[in-house]
């Protein structure tokens, strides 16, 4: 089995002294269903699982929203008992069952010594549903991503890799050859990706074709799941914008580019919900004059990136073999491999109780527009701007304007080089620009957090 970081989350969770009924979300397939049963196994914890899909008799007493009642009526049909001291019942497939995510709230208010736990298939799909609701201040949310490098290199055995960007530290040098295996490994982990189930099959042996046979039946799951919300979705559109997608990764998204026989307002609203969906997430264009980035959110401006680098990688049809030996990471398919990377390893360092959003920066001018891959921000509330360019160098301009414009002091800088600090000071056209450029390798792109916030 395939250890997560979040099995520490859930640890907390089940002792602490004090806690309210968990929902875990996150995409299709992202294993969290795994990692419920998982954790019990490792803690010796009775699993009492329901999946809402089946047709349990006790499930008719749900909506009477009496918590003891249905502990009695669980315990009388399983043959069990329920022992909230060492139990977790775990309610799976919960969009069945819009009624078991309202009994939450009286688990909480009536039975808080009971640990529960729910989760489900595109839940965020049908949380817009009148019928489905969430009781707001009584429950606990966790996210669940896809596995990060770090996760995919404690997977893979590679343990010695992992502790040397874990423990390594801001002005340090990483000696040529460990640079070399590193690069390597994290070019391995783009071709294979973070799905648990395509882990799974690369970390036992597979080879190429079967792992991509594995991707493909993952990506065809989460097609087929579209049919189940005809009321509210067009399948085949939301198939449509889901297969076209991968060309526009780290570009302004426009609609027209995706297919001209659609409506615009059609197209946004099937971008939403493959959004809630977890499939696609959008990173939004921000004023960034201040923290949270999110106050100045400007919503008709956003770059669309997908939520696994692996699926991408398969849906482009790239060559594992041209990216475990490319010279340039940042080059494939134009760098857009690159900025999924970047991507969905800042969104991994997120708490796991924050739906991560991510922002960019863009000077929309005729003769000098300028645009930043991602802007984020640290602990100290600093607005840190970070490219993701090719090469030892690059061009900075863009991030050199924004850097003069917003008076800012601290920027990173993703690349294939090894880790160096620069002092930036020249005279630019518009002022002096003075900051400390961090620059990084790809790999410790999911250490970028530990680092700034040291």
């Amino acid at each position: 089995m395939i250890n997560r970081d979040r099995l520490s989350t859930l640890k907390s969770w089940f002792f602490r002294e004090k806690r309210k009924p968990l929902l875990i979300r996150g995409a299709r397939q992202v294993g969290k269903t795994t990692l419920v049963r998982m954790f019990c196994d490792q803690e010796n914890i009775r699993l009492v699982e329901i999946n809402c899909e089946k047709p349990f008799v006790f499930m008719s007493l749900v909506e009477k929203l009496d918590p003891k009642v249905v502990v009695q009526a669980m315990e009388f049909e399983f043959n069990v008992s329920i022992d909230h001291a060492d139990s977790l019942i775990f309610f799976d497939e919960v969009q069945n069952s819009p009624s078991v995510l309202k009994l939450l709230r009286y688990f909480y208010e009536e039975l808080p010594q009971y640990r529960v736990i729910a989760t489900g298939s595109l839940l965020e799909f049908v949380l817009d549903e009148p019928e489905f609701s969430i009781p707001v201040g009584r429950l606990e949310l966790m996210y669940l991503n896809p596995l990060s490098f770090e996760e995919f290199l404690n997977a893979a055995g590679e343990i010695k890799a992992l502790d040397m960007i874990q423990t390594f530290s801001l002005g340090e040098e990483i000696a040529q050859p460990f640079h070399l295996t590193l690069t390597r490994l994290l070019r391995r982990y783009a071709a294979v990706g973070g799905m648990p189930e395509v882990v799974q099959a690369h970390i036992k042996g597979a080879g190429i074709k079967e792992l991509e046979r594995t991707k493909y039946a993952i990506l065809d799951t989460l097609k087929l799941d579209f049919h189940k919300y005809t009321r509210k979705t067009n399948p085949k559109l939301l198939t449509i914008i889901l297969d076209a997608l991968p060309l526009h990764v780290g570009k302004k998204l426009k609609y027209t580019g995706i297919d001209r026989s659609y409506k615009s307002n059609e197209m946004a609203i099937a971008l939403h919900q493959l959004c809630l969906a977890k499939v696609v997430f959008k990173v939004f264009n921000s004023g960034c004059n201040g923290v949270p980035l999110g106050a100045e959110k400007k919503e008709r401006f956003f770059k669309c990136f997908m939520l696994d680098i692996g699926l991408i990688h398969t849906q482009l049809q790239l060559n594992p073999f041209e990216t475990s030996e490319a010279e340039e990471f940042n080059l494939i398919n134009n760098g857009a491999l690159a900025e999924q990377l970047i991507a969905q390893q800042l969104m991994a360092q997120y708490p796991d109780y924050m739906s991560p959003e991510l922002y960019y920066w863009a000077r929309e001018k005729k003769a000098s527009s300028a645009e930043v891959d991602f802007v984020i921000a640290d602990d100290r509330r600093r607005i840190i701007p970070v490219e993701v360019k090719a090469g030892s160098t690059g061009s900075l301009r863009s991030l050199q304007i924004m850097m003069v414009e917003k008076k800012l002091d601290c920027a990173v800088r993703f690349n294939s080089m090894s880790p160096s600090i620069f002092h930036e000071d020249r005279q630019t056209l518009k002022g002096r620009s003075r900051f400390t450029l961090y620059s990084f390798p790809h790999y410790l792109s999911g250490q970028v957090m530990r680092l700034l916030n040291g």
